[in-house]
C-alpha cells in the first residue's frame, strides 16, 4: 500500500453485487490465517464459488450484512479504492427444540494486516452491534478460536464474554468407514438452497493495539 493510499480516509459501507472479488480476496486471507491455528480450518475445493453462490443470495437480504472496509472511496472511480476490511452478520435460527433460538451472528471479521493496531477492529464490531440491535435481536454471538488470545482479548474489549466452549479429542477412524450424512440435512449435508458458513471464521488475524498493551490486557 502506498503512502498516498495509506493517509485516505477509510470508507464502511455494505458490498455492492460487483464487489465480490473483494468479499473474496478477504475471506480467502482469513482463511488462510485460520488454517494455521488448525488446518481442519482450510478452505475447500470450490469455496469461492459457493460463497458467490451465497453471496449473490443474501447481500441485499435483510437478514445479512456483507460490510466491506476501504481505504478510499471505491464509488470515486479513480480506481485507487482498496479493500482492507472485511464484517458478515447473519441472522441465526435454532433448532425448535429451543425457546430461545434466534440471535444475530457475527460470522467473520477480518482487517488486513496495513490496518491493524487502528480502530478499524473496533469499528467493525460497532457496525455489528448497530445492525443486530437495528433488526431487533438481543444479542450478537460468534465463534473464536480457543488459541487466538489475542482475537480473545480483542473482542473482550469490545464488551463480549465466553458463554460456551467446543471440546474435541482427535479419534483414529476406522479403516474404510465413511461417516454418515448428518440426519437433521438432506443427502448432501445441507439444505439445498443454502450453505453453512462454519463456526470458525472469527479465528480472525488484527490487532488494535500494540502487542505489549494486548498482553497487558
Amino acid at each position: 500500500m502506498t503512502t498516498t493510499t495509506s493517509m485516505t480516509a477509510l470508507t464502511l459501507r455494505p458490498a455492492a453485487a460487483a464487489e465480490f472479488w473483494a468479499v473474496a480476496r478477504l475471506f480467502a486471507a482469513l482463511h488462510h490465517f485460520n488454517a494455521g491455528f488448525d488446518p481442519r480450518f482450510r478452505l475447500a475445493e470450490g469455496w469461492e464459488a459457493l460463497l458467490r453462490e451465497h453471496f449473490v443470495r443474501t447481500h441485499r437480504a435483510p437478514s445479512a450484512l456483507w460490510l466491506l472496509a476501504w481505504r478510499g472511496d471505491p464509488s470515486s472511480g479513480s480506481g485507487q479504492a482498496e479493500p482492507v476490511g472485511l464484517l458478515l452478520m447473519e441472522a441465526h435460527t435454532d433448532s425448535p427444540l429451543f425457546a430461545e433460538r434466534r440471535w444475530a451472528e457475527l460470522v467473520a471479521l477480518y482487517v488486513a494486516p496495513a490496518e491493524r493496531g487502528g480502530d478499524l477492529g473496533r469499528r467493525l464490531v460497532e457496525a455489528s452491534k448497530h445492525w443486530a440491535a437495528a433488526h431487533g435481536f438481543d444479542r450478537l454471538q460468534l465463534y473464536v478460536t480457543a488459541s487466538n488470545e489475542r482475537a480473545r482479548r480483542f473482542y473482550a474489549r469490545c464488551g463480549l464474554a465466553p458463554v460456551q466452549e467446543i471440546w474435541r479429542v482427535e479419534l483414529m477412524p476406522a479403516t474404510g468407514a465413511i461417516p454418515p450424512p448428518d440426519p437433521s440435512c438432506v443427502a448432501n449435508g445441507h439444505a439445498s438452497h443454502q450453505i453453512e458458513l462454519g463456526h470458525h471464521h472469527l479465528a480472525m488475524e488484527l490487532s488494535d493495539c500494540p502487542d505489549e498493551e494486548c498482553d497487558d490486557a
